[in-house]
């Protein structure tokens, strides 16, 4: 490995003890090796810190262990940890495997780094799985539309790798996880890394981001990562600990942040849908709720993130139901 690895792997972490070592262990199997792996505890407990040293003792030198906040702190959430991690990252790439999930694949960043090397292209995506507690597949792909389109393009000359431009990627609902996110050093720091104002749905903000200055996106469907979902860590994930109506808020700031800060068509477009879509899951819960006003505001701006004439009709009869 050279002084300057190609890829810096940002793993935070958080009073985990198997799943992390799972989640090391893949990335150390990997066939390719040039890499750095900066291991970001987030407040964990004594014990479980003490428990990670022992456990680091089985890799080498290319791992490396930094404690942000102090022990059983409440830790400064997923955007703030993540970019401490990018200001120490120094590889060309900069990929992310949050601490319980997993890469499949060993030859996942072997093929990455033939790919980008050949092609220059500033942003690398690829499959992903989503299993439940019991290691059940509830969802076999996450791009699922996405994978279609690559799959009609010409590959890049490297086997199951297409290049895709932003339109072709950012198809509403499909989205990457930051456990099948690389993407170029150099572009991260232009974007500012991720948006630190929200603990929620910052993976979706900096794939947008991402994909809307890319110079170069290629993709690659072949399932290379596992995401677990959440359910099982209801405990210790920041954003498990929000109310879904909290989660709908900070969503809804996501994408009015998209849609201040991006300047692509294609970026555009999926921020105002989601936006709009988001707004329209909140009318319906507030409604339920009987909060009028509320139902109100954000039936209106659903509508006006995204017009339809089935949702004006219904944001109309909302009024004049609710007319005091």
């Amino acid at each position: 490995m050279t002084n300057k690895p190609f890829f810096s792997i940002i793993v935070p972490t958080r009073d985990r003890g198997q799943e992390l070592q799972i989640c090391l262990d893949a990335i150390f199997q990997q066939s390719f090796s040039d890499y750095q792996v900066l291991i970001l505890d987030d407040g964990s407990d004594d014990d479980v810190r003490q428990q990670h040293q022992q456990r680091l003792k089985q890799y080498d030198t290319r791992f490396q262990w930094f404690e942000v906040n102090g022990a059983g702190s409440l830790g400064s959430g997923p955007s703030v940890v993540r970019n401490i991690g990018l200001e120490k990252a120094t590889g060309n790439y900069v990929t992310f495997c949050d601490d319980d999930d997993c890469w499949h694949r060993d030859d996942h960043l072997e093929v990455a780094a033939e790919a980008l090397k050949k092609t220059n292209a500033q942003a690398y995506f690829s499959g992903m799985q989503i299993k439940d507690d019991q290691g059940k597949i509830v969802i076999d792909q996450q791009m699922t539309l996405v994978s279609e389109i690559a799959l009609q393009q010409q590959s890049i000359g490297i086997e199951g790798v297409y290049p895709l431009s932003a339109s072709q990627i950012l198809l509403y609902p499909d989205y990457a996880h930051l456990n099948i996110t690389i993407v170029d050093r150099v572009l991260l720091e232009q974007l500012g890394g991720f948006w630190p104002h929200t603990r929620f749905a910052e993976d979706v903000d900096l794939f947008v981001r991402i994909c809307d200055k890319a110079k170069g996106i290629l993709f690659r469907p072949e399932i290379c990562a596992t995401h677990f979902a959440p359910e099982k860590r209801q405990t210790v994930s920041v954003s498990n600990r929000l109310s879904m109506q909290d989660k709908r808020l900070l969503e809804i700031s996501v994408y009015q942040h998209l849609l201040v800060h991006c300047e692509g068509i294609a970026a555009l477009n999926y921020a105002r849908k989601s936006l709009a879509i988001t707004e329209k899951m909140l009318t319906e819960e507030l409604k339920l709720e009987k909060k009028k006003i509320a139902t109100n505001v954000f039936s209106g701006n659903a509508l006006s993130a995204l017009f339809s004439l089935k949702w004006a009709v219904y944001t109309l009869w909302l009024r004049l139901d609710y007319r005091e």
